[in-house]
């Protein structure tokens, strides 16, 4: 689990975000490209604010209670 600061802000990267949901890793990256999230990219990474990883939680635990 890898965990940024930016700006006095944690930021995350995609395996970060996968192991804490435990969704394929296409589901994540169709999710965030709906939302239209904000993103950082240091060196070969990009990273999500923790705002992003707590949108994807209620949009995946919403779905997951619907079926």
């Amino acid at each position: 689990m890898i965990t940024f600061l930016y700006k006095g802000k944690k930021m995350y990267d995609i395996e970060t975000i996968q192991d804490i949901l435990k969704v394929s890793r296409s589901k994540i990256h169709r999710e965030l490209k709906k939302n239209n999230v904000d993103y950082i990219q240091y060196k070969n990474l990009f990273l999500y604010s923790e705002l992003s990883l707590f949108k994807l939680m209620e949009i995946i635990l919403i779905e997951k209670i619907n079926k």
